[in-house]
């Protein structure tokens, strides 16, 4: 029985491999054709994929919205553990968020048009109003009753108008560093489209096959082009472009203190941490004996996102290096 429908399937998938559809062209050409298309013009592709995303219902907006202001508060409470219930919300909570970034991202790009020729390309432009699509869902607030796209649309013009602004008053950049730095975005663009947030560091240097310092050498040589504040996910507990690119004059707060503090003092400093701080900084970097992890495999521990990791990293050596900058200078 197997076999016989495995024959009847696999003449079938030939008949209509070969089957000439409209203008007698065949479906085996027209996916090649796609393929082609794809791969030679990402932006067009990337245009078309979001705009098969189907559209949110007013009452979808409410649910939807609802469970990612859950999964904000629980975030904001930045808890050292959750109980299952919370981790359930959580998980609801990022879902719904890539739902609602997903179904607007026509938006963006319908905004982003109208900003063209004013100093950022389609790509930059659709790349800031995504950053301020994630701060709108990030933000709303269904209990207001109004329309979750007069909201987005502000965040989304805002973000747009502010890099516009920056990149007027700076200096064009060697043609192919640019060029570059435009495969970077394109490939961040892609990433942020199916992680619902902006990527990492390591994971664009993952995405491309290029070792993170030279990734790290190529955005500080693009740093004359923006601001250091410039956010590239929101702003408490997200980082900035500063904080994703390490200054070489500068060692790591952690590194510091470790060389010239013994361990009663470091736990000292590290008391000043939250819990679920502490913790990650001791997963990351290899404190007390441990081995040193990815985002990813302390992600898996917490059972929290790679991303949600990287806040909280971010957000402890902000404290380590405001600590660290009252040492005194012989440490």
């Amino acid at each position: 029985m197997k076999s016989s429908s495995l024959g009847a399937s696999t003449n079938e998938s030939s008949s209509s491999q070969s089957t000439p559809i409209r203008g007698g062209t065949s479906q085996s050409s027209r996916t090649s054709e796609s393929s082609r298309r794809r791969s030679s013009d990402p932006i067009s592709w990337y245009l078309a994929s979001i705009g098969r995303e189907p559209l949110l219902t007013p009452a979808e907006e409410i649910e939807l919205g609802n469970q990612v202001q859950a999964m904000m508060q629980l975030l904001e409470a930045a808890k050292p553990s959750y109980s299952d219930h919370e981790k359930k919300l959580l998980r609801i909570g990022k879902r719904s968020k890539q739902r609602m970034m997903k179904a607007n991202l026509r938006l963006v790009v319908s905004v982003a048009k109208k900003y063209q020729g004013k100093g950022l390309e389609l790509l930059d432009l659709i790349q800031e109003g995504s950053l301020g699509l994630e701060r709108a869902v990030e933000k709303f607030d269904p209990t207001r009753g109004y329309k979750f796209s007069t909201y987005a649309f502000w965040w989304i013009r805002q973000s747009m108008t502010r890099a516009i602004a920056c990149q007027s008053r700076t200096i064009r950049l060697p043609v192919h560093l640019s060029e570059r730095l435009s495969a970077i975005r394109k490939v961040s663009l892609d990433l942020a489209h199916k992680l619902g947030a902006m990527p990492s560091r390591h994971e664009i240097a993952e995405a491309m096959d290029m070792p993170l310092d030279e990734l790290d050498g190529l955005l500080r040589q693009a740093l004359t082009t923006s601001s250091l504040d410039a956010p590239v996910n929101g702003d408490e507990g997200r980082s900035f472009l500063g904080d994703l690119i390490a200054d070489s004059s500068e060692e790591e707060p952690l590194d510091r203190v470790e060389r010239g503090l013994n361990h009663e003092q470091l736990d000292h400093w590290m008391n000043h941490l939250s819990e679920q701080e502490r913790h990650v900084l001791q997963l990351r970097f290899g404190l007390e004996g441990r081995d040193r992890h990815t985002l990813a495999e302390i992600g898996r521990q917490l059972d929290v996102s790679r991303e949600r990791v990287r806040q909280v990293e971010l957000k402890a050596l902000r404290k380590l290096r405001n600590l660290t900058r009252r040492l005194p200078s012989g440490i």
